[in-house]
């Protein structure tokens, strides 16, 4: 309601996030033009790998990320984590969930309608088991970048600000819009095994399409998994060395 008490403004916003998107898009195409393919992939696999991409994105701005990276960060300087701290809510809840951005709902509705583009395009027979297991990967996927958020988002109980690492973890996500098999050697291994951004939209794509190693699947729900135990306990490490305003 508060953005659209400024109408003009709320539909710039909205029509610039459209246009970020339609960029892209115009970019892959223009490459597309010159190639058949970008390694393994066609066009119309790009196309849902993009709109994958996207789906996990504004899901993450719609709900925790702004308020990990940024929020956060700002109730430590202010102290007024204090009084969060006293309500009959877990923090972690309250942390990640206090602020739902209904801005980038609005823009993940034309991301909606290019995700089932991309799906009609494809000249693939999925069946429903693949399609379970595309919605189960983009959940594990969001687990994934919701540990990595938190873990940074919880250096600020030491340093009282995180959103300079936080805006550059951000810009390295966007690596998840490709195809990494544009990358060779260490960063290949970089953005599958150390940094695995290949679980952002790559995974989840794969899977819809039939193309996905069942050993992989196995890796890409534990390494979500594992790295979501580590990130809940370095919180739980963080929220009990923190000194209140008013201690």
């Amino acid at each position: 309601m508060r953005q659209m008490a400024y109408r003009p403004h709320f539909f710039l916003m909205v029509f610039g996030k459209v246009v970020r998107m339609a960029l892209m898009l115009l970019f892959f195409q223009a490459v597309f033009l010159k190639i058949d393919r970008l390694g393994q992939w066609a066009f119309d696999q790009v196309l849902l790998l993009f709109a994958t991409f996207h789906l996990v994105d504004y899901v993450m701005s719609i709900t925790f990320q702004r308020n990990l990276s940024f929020h956060l960060p700002a109730l430590i300087q202010s102290g007024n984590l204090d009084s969060r701290l006293t309500l009959p809510v877990h923090p972690l809840f309250m942390a990640s969930l206090e602020h739902i951005d209904m801005m980038d709902f609005i823009s993940f509705i034309p991301c909606l309608g290019l995700l089932g583009y991309a799906v009609y395009r494809l000249d693939v027979a999925f069946t429903w088991l693949h399609a379970l297991m595309y919605g189960l990967l983009i959940v594990n996927a969001l687990v994934f970048l919701f540990a990595v958020v938190l873990i940074i988002a919880t250096t600020s109980f030491w340093t009282t600000q995180s959103a300079g690492l936080a805006r550059v973890f951000d810009d390295l996500t966007r690596v998840g819009r490709y195809p990494l098999d544009i990358f060779e050697g260490f960063w290949k291994f970089l953005f599958i095994y150390v940094l695995p951004l290949a679980l952002i939209s790559q995974v989840p794509s794969q899977a819809l399409l039939g193309a996905l190693a069942p050993g992989f699947l196995l890796y890409a729900v534990a390494c979500s998994g594992l790295l979501a135990v580590i990130a809940i306990r370095f919180w739980r490490t963080g929220l009990n060395t923190y000194s209140s305003t008013s201690s």
